[in-house]
């Protein structure tokens, strides 16, 4: 069927994908760990979308290249179990005292 002649350009778009990705659709079936779907990912992106509808979108490229920003350091922060508005705050510390940002901190053990 991929190999078919598609009229339609979804059709042909989609096939175009597929044919492009072929390689990488069933990782999950050969490598242990992977998951078949990116519910994961989907949840850790909802709370910057929900700020994002909340505040009635982002009002520039400028405000959205900032939110992105800053709402990947924050869920980087929380992934390595680290309190982001803390950590945030001691990095702005460091840098008016220092004109430097200190390093990322590395990731901790699961707390609790």
């Amino acid at each position: 069927m991929i190999e078919s002649d598609w009229k339609h350009s979804d059709a042909r778009r989609l096939i175009k994908r597929l044919r492009r990705h072929r390689n990488d659709l069933f990782t999950f079936l050969d490598e242990p760990g992977v998951p078949f779907d990116n519910n994961h990912a989907e949840r850790a992106i909802r709370p910057a979308v929900i700020i994002r509808k909340n505040s009635q979108s982002n009002r520039s490229q400028r405000g959205a290249n900032t939110q992105a920003v800053l709402m990947s350091i924050y869920r980087t922060l929380k992934q390595r179990n680290h309190p982001p508005i803390e950590t945030i705050t001691h990095a702005i510390e460091t840098h008016l005292k220092t004109g430097q940002l200190p390093p990322l901190p590395p990731k901790t053990a699961a707390i609790g």
